[in-house]
């Protein structure tokens, strides 16, 4: 009898679990598929055209335009990914809000994500598009740079980037060291809260006696425990060329230690001081990180300051270094769909010409009502503008929203339930009968 009871008790649990299954509805993710996309290339707000010159290290502002079919659903959750050509590079790991174009105070449509590592900018949408299913479009903002680890040499090169071809001449370029001082920061691949400082000190490697360096972080910057690092190397023919070159030799003696830091009341260093003493002609070199403070935004600006001086110099020399933050931008735009008006009823052939009046009127409105701005979906608008926006006169028809589908057809499982439900009464019956 227990025996029994067990097998009942398991065809309970199972007819649970099946109907709990079939009710539940589940909308999975998608990868949005069906979009055409144009782009445009900046260089200092300058359109770049076929032929343009393009430097190492030069950043170049992307912009890529795309338009969705009516047909393609959006749902939250869905995602599309675009991907850089090979030829091209991002300059740190974002992470931006795309926003309802051309509204105050706009609604998010997504969240955009930048991958230095895999080239890729990935938008997930949230359900935006779900009531603003018509006309749908979206504007992505970011920078780029010809990657010097792909193209090593000065060449023309092609590439397409969305759907629009690209012909550029690149030039490679390795800096100068400068007579005295060279600095430059950039922000960290993969981390964009982490700025890397590089320094060169007396490329020209001229005798400096009593020698001192002193470089102050500005803007709530913080040194990243463990990064700085100072060295110097043996005279060379011609002295030091440029970051490259210097970067190609033996080091002759690290000298990290000699450094002396200044803290902030957290105890976080916020400077250092190096007594160097006699530099009998060595090129120096010093690279350190910095994390940039709580609160600082992307697009803000940092400054980095560097001060040497030497007994036999007639005077201090300083130079200021600034960093603006990368940054992206996105926006998107579709339209609802509009409601038919409730035709009236009327049995006179006046309220019938009245009807024909109204009716031209509901059309009036229909087309006043499609004309909302919009982003702009041509190409050529695209190059001219990085957030374009323009307004379109044409009227659409309306189209019945099609939803998708969520869930499987019920019919299967009624007919399951109704065959578990036998077998379980059988059961039953037997079990009464036995005893």
């Amino acid at each position: 009898m227990k025996q029994v009871r067990q097998i009942v008790w398991s065809l309970v649990l199972l007819l649970m679990v099946v109907f709990a299954s079939g009710l539940t509805k589940t909308i999975q993710a998608a990868e949005v598929s069906s979009f055409t996309q144009t782009a445009s290339l900046t260089k200092d707000g300058k359109t770049l055209t076929n032929g343009s010159k393009v430097l190492t290290n030069e950043k170049l502002s992307a912009s890529v335009y795309l338009t969705f079919p009516d047909s393609q659903a959006i749902q939250a959750g869905d995602s599309l990914t675009l991907s850089l050509p090979r030829e091209l590079a991002l300059y740190t790991a974002l992470e931006f809000d795309v926003l309802e174009a051309g509204q105050l105070n706009g609604q998010t449509v997504g969240k955009a994500v930048v991958d230095t590592v895999k080239k890729t900018v990935t938008v997930t949408f949230n359900d935006y598009f779900v009531s603003h299913p018509l006309n749908k479009r979206v504007a992505l903002h970011f920078d780029v740079k010809v990657d010097s680890e792909v193209v090593t040499k000065t060449s023309p090169i092609q590439f397409k980037l969305g759907n629009t071809d690209f012909s550029l001449n690149y030039e490679k370029t390795d800096g100068e060291a400068g007579d005295y001082e060279m600095k430059y920061g950039y922000q960290d691949k993969s981390d964009p809260t982490i700025i890397k400082w590089r320094i060169i000190l007396n490329a020209r490697q001229d005798m400096l006696r009593g020698m001192v360096i002193k470089d102050q972080f500005g803007d709530g910057l913080t040194l990243v425990e463990g990064s700085l690092r100072a060295v110097r190397f043996a005279p060379v023919e011609g002295g030091i060329k440029n970051e490259a070159h210097i970067l190609s030799l033996p080091v002759l003696d690290n000298f990290t230690k000699k450094a002396v830091f200044d803290k902030n009341a957290n105890g976080q260093v916020t400077g250092f001081t190096i007594n160097f003493g006699d530099n009998y002609n060595w090129p120096m070199y010093i690279e350190y990180s910095t994390k940039v403070a709580p609160g600082t935004k992307v697009g803000d600006i940092v400054h980095n300051t560097l001060t040497w001086k030497a007994t036999n110099f007639p005077e201090p020399r300083s130079l200021t270094r600034e960093l603006r933050l990368e940054s992206g931008s996105g926006e998107g735009l579709g339209e609802k769909e509009q409601t038919p008006p409730t035709p009236s009823t009327s049995s006179s052939s006046s309220s019938s010409s009245s009807s024909s009046s109204s009716s031209s009127s509901s059309t009036s409105s229909s087309s006043s009502y499609h004309s909302s701005s919009s982003l702009s979906r041509s190409s050529s608008s695209s190059s001219s503008s990085a957030s374009s926006v323009k307004e379109e006169a044409v009227a659409k028809p309306v189209k019945k929203k099609i939803l998708p589908s969520t869930g499987e057809k019920i019919t299967p499982l009624i007919y399951g339930m109704g065959l578990l439900g036998c077998a379980l009464g059988l059961v039953i019956f037997r079990s009464k009968k036995q005893s």
